[in-house]
């Protein structure tokens, strides 16, 4: 049988968010300094949901988040943006996203393809770079 964590209200997280974060795993590990999520990892945030194989959930000394590292087949959909990618960063305190190996984003019918992503929250910019294969985006004008 899978051993399966629930952390329905993680206050340790909560402290950084002004909502509760749900997580669900095969296995968690909690140390002083991080949160480990390991096997069919899901988080969930307001409407935000995260999968990945792994994500690990760096905390500061207050035990608040600072970064949150997911690896393995990672996707989060956000409202009608799905994001895929093999690795991904998000530093909570800059607000950086970074997406690498096979990094896509879908919006509607908008299409990102980058061997990386950088997304800068604050600053609302993207930053798309390829290194063993062209950039790709595609953009479809509705009409009006």
């Amino acid at each position: 049988m899978k051993l399966r964590a629930f952390i329905l209200t993680l206050s340790l997280v909560g402290l950084a968010f002004s909502q509760a974060i749900t997580g669900e795993a095969d296995s968690l590990v909690y140390t002083q300094d991080r949160l480990i999520y390991r096997g069919n990892v899901k988080l969930i945030k307001d409407s935000s949901v995260l999968n990945a194989e792994e994500v690990i959930i760096y905390l500061n000394k207050q035990g608040k988040p600072v970064k949150i590292v997911a690896k393995g087949k990672v996707s989060i959909v956000e409202g009608n943006r799905k994001s895929f990618a093999d690795y991904l960063e998000y530093d909570l305190t800059k607000e950086v996203i970074y997406m690498r190996g096979n990094a896509k984003i879908v919006e509607g019918k908008r299409i990102l393809e980058a061997d990386e992503i950088y997304l800068y929250r604050k600053e609302k910019k993207l930053v798309a770079k390829g290194k063993k294969r062209r950039v790709r985006s595609v953009f479809v004008e509705e009409k009006k």
